[in-house]
């Protein structure tokens, strides 16, 4: 612990004044030597009295602040030292990285945040961006949230905290923001959880794709339209931009959108202007627009098919969601989490082990909602009991494979073969693999051999066995004929 006349020896040191609040001794130390060697003054107390009280003394120009303290926590006292250091930027420290203590912090007035255990690289970046920030800090308004739920994104992998911190910090502006990531990602929840947490939150929320519009009507869905401005215009009509005022628009899939009508979108995110079809007049657009994509724009800008100064105009801030397979670790707690969506009992024990080894071998190429369905589909099939890898569907086909293929048709014929054998009874099964091959040599014997006009000698050769091997095989089957070689 640092004393109170070290403290104001430090203040004096070249660079800024850091206070680090953290009951775990190994944290502030090794905080105090990064900071240190970057020429900074370090004073540390391990309890948010404590480090109140150091920062009166100090007056330190950035606070690093752990959430889990002795007495008061540190979401709870981050107002008082943003009061007590005259708004200085606070970088909150948690072992909790779930997006409602991100929310939190960012909305009670944090800088930014990180998530136990951290690199010190890390922690050094952060630091080093809420230094050099020259604007006067301003605390967030506190806002009361309507209950959400707190499990709606799911995620304790670094690539989802951050997803979570990236949230955070983004939900209070009304910058446009790209979503992108593969289907089945959790782009929609994103987008969701951005206008939950902004200020527009008690505004409409209205998500949209334009691919699954009519072309001839995707600029009256989104801009309106006056009483006879096409065929069948038989009234105004408002479109999604004018229904949405004072809250947030999610244009799913923007690449899909006409180029044309890019034009008029770019207007509206430049100039906050747009015009009904068919009306000459102007009209502002008081929304927030947020794009979701799971293709790569940068290559639809190299082609031609998206603007490239719409791109730039629309990412604000760009969030990528990982796919699933870059985020095993995740499993788990998603799996329990869709179990506890269809009421399964006890899902926290119905995932072993050995069953989430399997799972995270898979490429999960429809990522979580393809997760979603294979736990609910398993979850069927087990009822009450513990779950086993063959409750489940098999993988789903990546992008490039395809089921009707020669390939994908024989492994899926295998797939099903498997799975109806396996819960054909509540036993299991004995003796698959000798049953496996019964099922399936006899035809394929038969095919090689008419290939080869019954020489055997030749049909050996192609199977990769040998002959002897062959003839002790059919005759198993009853297929011993004269051999023709």
């Amino acid at each position: 612990m640092t004393s109170t006349s070290e403290s104001k020896q430090r203040v004096a040191a070249k660079g800024h004044t850091v206070l680090v609040v953290d009951d775990e001794p190994s944290i502030c130390w090794a905080l105090e030597k990064m900071l240190t060697q970057e020429g900074h003054s370090v004073v540390t107390a391990s309890s948010a009295e404590e480090g109140l009280e150091r920062a009166s003394e100090v007056q330190p120009q950035l606070v690093i602040l752990d959430v889990r303290l002795p007495k008061e926590d540190g979401i709870t006292a981050l107002p008082k030292f943003l009061a007590a250091t005259g708004q200085a930027p606070v970088v909150v420290i948690t072992a909790f990285g779930d997006l409602e203590t991100a929310v939190a912090a960012v909305k009670n007035g944090a800088t930014d945040y990180l998530t136990k255990p951290f690199k010190l690289e890390d922690a050094l970046r952060v630091c080093r961006q809420a230094l050099a920030d020259t604007n006067p800090h301003t605390p967030a308004v506190v806002a009361t949230k309507a209950p959400v739920n707190p499990t709606a994104i799911i995620g304790t992998s670094p690539a989802m905290q951050q997803v979570f911190r990236q949230i955070a910090l983004v939900a209070e502006s009304d910058l446009s923001v790209l979503i992108t990531g593969e289907t089945g990602t959790g782009k929609e929840l994103v987008a969701a959880a951005i206008h939950r947490h902004s200020r527009r939150s008690d505004g409409p929320y209205l998500p949209i794709a334009p691919v699954a519009l009519n072309p001839d009507l995707i600029e009256s869905e989104l801009f309106g339209h006056v009483k006879g401005a096409f065929t069948g215009a038989s009234d105004d009509r408002a479109g999604l931009f004018e229904r949405a005022e004072g809250g947030t628009v999610l244009l799913d899939e923007i690449g899909d959108l006409p180029l044309g009508t890019q034009v008029k979108l770019l207007r509206v995110l430049e100039q906050g202007q747009y015009s009904r079809v068919g009306d000459v007049r102007t009209r502002t657009a008081n929304v927030r627009i947020l794009a979701a994509t799971n293709c790569d724009l940068h290559e639809a800008v190299a082609e031609g098919t998206f603007r490239e100064d719409l791109f730039h105009r629309m990412t604000g801030m760009q969030i990528h969601l990982p796919p699933l397979r870059e985020r095993s670790v995740d499993l788990g707690l998603l799996c329990q989490h869709f179990l506890a969506g269809v009421q399964y009992p006890a899902p926290e024990k119905a995932i072993s082990d050995e069953l989430l080894a399997e799972l995270q071998k898979q490429p999960w190429h429809g990522n979580v909602r393809e997760l979603k369905n294979a736990v609910e589909h398993a979850a069927v099939l087990a009822r009450s009991r513990p779950l086993s890898i063959h409750d489940f569907p098999p993988p789903a086909p990546g992008r490039g494979e395809s089921s009707s293929s020669p390939q994908g048709s024989l492994e899926k014929s295998i797939e099903q073969w498997a799975l109806s054998s396996l819960q054909s009874s509540d036993e299991p099964p004995q003796d698959l693999h000798a049953k496996f091959l019964a099922a399936t040599e006899p035809t394929l014997f038969k095919i090689i051999l008419a290939h080869t006009g019954g020489n055997r000698a030749k049909a050996s050769e192609i199977l990769g066995i040998h002959r002897g091997t062959l003839r002790d095989r059919l005759r198993s089957y009853g297929m011993d004929e004269t051999d023709t070689s």
